[in-house]
């Protein structure tokens, strides 16, 4: 019973750990860096691409063991027997061969370079879904702190509404306006009060998208770091351009894969050059095991003479995946001119709208403020409030989503850059 009660409160004292690391978690805040360095550490994109690069280094492994000395050998016992003698007889066999490649006019050579172009290429992949899981959290995490500020204005919104009843009742019960007055401003504050309820959904959506692109969709996230702010991008467009060119690894991994269909062609091209082998063993055979034994020593030229047109067919084969691959570089590299002026012209525009949202709040808050002060004197209206209710949270949702829109360009171009950062 004793040992029981122990086990006991030692499990009971493992869930409360658990559960309180899990709620400190949750309740800390989580910044734009932590939140990618999670990610980077969780995500099942990466542990593939990883994983597959693993394999290709096993692959260069394999292609550079054909030129190792290879060693067999083998041991086994015979028995024989027939119907005209008495008895049967037995004999053993022992052996052991050495197999070494001299020369085969540097295929060996070039397979290995082909295993590691391809294990260059894979890595190359690796960065490029690196950077895809680093945009994805980015913008998941600029959309979590866009809801939040969009919940915040649904919030001022229904208080402004809410003052506006509280009025509007006092002046119904001192006889200054009338009941419908109290009406249209109750119908207000309900429309209000649905706006914030949609605004808290929306901040719900966005925690778990931001989770599930860490790696983890059941992480709780709770708390985070508001950065929805401005930071300067005056680069060129050509300059961008450029850099896309130099750090794209999506581009990097074409060129390695053009590399590799190269010496595929050149591999396939000696098909019909000839090999040289050599080989020596030794065996032991009779009745009892080591009884007599021998040697034998071999060098081989192998020499293909007619192959009924397969080398030739697999040197078509290879010079039109190198065609293939040349033209989707070439089509790769327009997509990227294409995908960095369109970010860097969106960017452009970002810009603009942020400024024209801003000063458009500016004048929306103005308006409400007059619109206030005039209903909290008597002397406005349900309609010329409401209208300027509803036109300041409207111009403050703009300016957020500009905002938003302003990070997310950023970010695209960023992107299209290969110059991501992790915050």
């Amino acid at each position: 019973m004793k040992a029981y009660s122990f086990i006991k409160r030692i499990f009971v004292a493992s869930v409360f750990l658990f559960v309180s690391a899990s709620c400190l978690f949750a309740s800390e805040v989580l910044t734009l860096e932590e939140c990618v360095n999670i990610a980077l550490k969780n995500h099942p994109d990466l542990e593939v691409a990883s994983r597959k690069i693993e394999s290709k280094e096993a692959a260069i492994i394999q292609k550079k063991s054909t030129g190792v000395p290879q060693l067999s050998g083998s041991v086994g016992y015979t028995r024989k027997g027939s119907s005209t003698t008495v008895g049967d007889t037995g004999s053993y066999g022992t052996s052991v061969t050495l197999d070494q490649s001299i020369y085969d006019w540097d295929r060996r050579k070039l397979n290995v370079e082909n295993a590691i172009l391809e294990t260059e290429a894979t890595k190359y992949d690796y960065l490029a879904a690196k950077n895809k899981v680093i945009s994805n959290v980015r913008a998941a995490y600029y959309s979590l702190n866009s809801a939040i500020r969009r919940n915040k204005v649904a919030e001022i919104r229904y208080e402004n509404y809410r003052k506006r009843l509280n009025w509007a009742k006092s002046f119904y019960e001192a006889g200054k306006k009338p009941k419908i007055e109290v009406t249209k401003a109750e119908t207000d504050l309900a429309n209000s009060k649905l706006a914030l309820v949609r605004t808290e959904s929306a901040i719900e959506q966005s925690r778990v998208q931001l989770a599930t692109e860490m790696g983890d969709a059941k992480l709780k996230i709770q708390n985070v770091k508001d950065v929805l702010d401005i930071s300067d991008s005056n680069v060129a467009v050509e300059e961008a351009v450029n850099t896309a060119f130099i750090n794209r690894p999506d581009l990097s991994a074409k060129k390695k894969r053009v590399e590799y269909a190269e010496t595929s062609l050149a591999i396939e091209k000696k098909g019909l050059l000839p090999s040289i082998n050599a080989s020596a063993g030794y065996s032991w055979a009779g009745s009892s095991p080591f009884e007599t034994d021998g040697w034998t020593a071999k060098v081989s030229v192998n020499l293909p003479m007619l192959d009924g047109g397969l080398t030739k067919g697999k040197v078509l084969a290879a010079t039109a995946d190198l065609h293939s691959i040349n033209a989707e570089k070439r089509g790769l590299e327009n997509s990227i001119v294409l995908e960095v002026k369109k970010a860097w012209q969106s960017l452009e525009e970002a810009k603009e709208a942020l400024s024209a949202s801003r000063e458009a709040e500016k004048q929306a808050q103005e308006t409400y403020k007059l619109a206030e002060g005039r209903y909290e004197a008597g002397v406005g209206n349900s309609l010329e409030m409401s209208d300027a209710v509803e036109s300041f949270a409207s111009a403050q949702t703009n300016t957020i989503l500009s905002l938003y829109d302003y990070k997310v360009s950023q970010l695209t171009l960023e992107k299209a850059m290969g110059e991501l950062k992790n915050e």
